[in-house]
């Protein structure tokens, strides 16, 4: 009897872990230079609303900082920050191709 609770506590423990991940909202922030304007920021949204897995992007033009919020098990930060980067904004190691900052 002891040994089946045991087992029952485990296998609770392991489906509640796997239901929180399955809910992992996560949060980064990405200083974007060139965000200064409303303008500026239009093409990024529109290319961050492309990629699966990210549920929000906000832009700060005073800070320059564009907070994104995404499902963490969907989408890794790499991936976004190639969106960023794609769409022709730098990042502070990661520069934008020159072809598609003209694109901007």
């Amino acid at each position: 009897m002891k040994t089946f609770i045991s087992f029952l506590i485990c296998v609770s423990s392991l489906m509640i872990l796997a239901g929180c991940a399955r809910n992992d909202i996560r949060t980064e922030v990405f200083q974007v230079e060139q965000l200064r304007t409303e303008a500026s920021a239009l093409p990024l949204k529109k290319a961050l609303q492309a990629v699966a897995g990210i549920q929000d992007a906000r832009v700060s033009l005073s800070n320059r900082t564009l907070t994104v919020v995404f499902h963490g098990p969907t989408i890794q930060i790499k991936n976004i920050e190639y969106a960023i980067v794609k769409a022709g904004y730098d990042l502070p190691n990661w520069p934008a191709d020159p072809a598609d900052k003209a694109n901007l």
